[in-house]
Formats: C-alpha cells, sequence, structure tokens
C-alpha cells in the first residue's frame, strides 16, 4: 500500500497554523486528503515559524489542481502568488538535470 505522505505537495502556507485548519476542513469536506506540515514547530516557536516558512498546507499531487482551484474560489490563493520567478526557473532547469537533485526539488 501506498503511503500518501511520499507524493504531497504544498497548496499554501501560514505563519499562523490555526488559519490552516480552517482550510483544511475545507479541502477535506470535498474528498481531498490534507496534511498540515511543520504544524507544532510553527505552534511552538513563532520565530523558527517564520524560518522555515511557516505551516504548510499538503495535498496529494493529484488533488494539487481542484484543492487550488477550491482555494482560489475561496479567494485564499492567487494565481499570481504562484508563478515561479526567473531564478527559481533556472534552479529548476539546473536541479532537473543532476539525479540527486531532481529528486529533491519537485
Amino acid at each position: 500500500m501506498e503511503d500518501p505522505a511520499n507524493n504531497l505537495v504544498t497548496v499554501i502556507s501560514s505563519i499562523y497554523p490555526h488559519e490552516l485548519v480552517i482550510l483544511q476542513g475545507r479541502l477535506e469536506s470535498e474528498g481531498i486528503y490534507c496534511f498540515i506540515r511543520d504544524e507544532l514547530t510553527a505552534q511552538l516557536n513563532p520565530f523558527v515559524s517564520d524560518a522555515i516558512g511557516g505551516a504548510k498546507l499538503q495535498v496529494r499531487q493529484e488533488d494539487f489542481e481542484r484543492a487550488f482551484q477550491l482555494l482560489e474560489e475561496g479567494g485564499y490563493v492567487e494565481e499570481e502568488d504562484y508563478r515561479p520567478s526567473p531564478l527559481e526557473l533556472r534552479m529548476f532547469r539546473l536541479f532537473s538535470r543532476i539525479p540527486f537533485l531532481r529528486r529533491i526539488y519537485k
């Protein structure tokens, strides 16, 4: 049986994990499996939370488009927020050529 944690991607992140719990409920009501990564770290130490990029609401890769669409309709995310910068595009092209980094940088 495949572990669902192996193919999770971040849909949205927040310094305040309680905000993500609300969004998790919304997505789960639509049948989308969700997991809040780094939730406890963000709750215990706000300084560390800031350093790691906050808590992250993650969904399965195959549910990403639907989850993003639901969050966009609710006004929680905007497509412009997820356009990669030129630096990110260059890094992705470079890392995709190196087998070890290809697995890490998805």
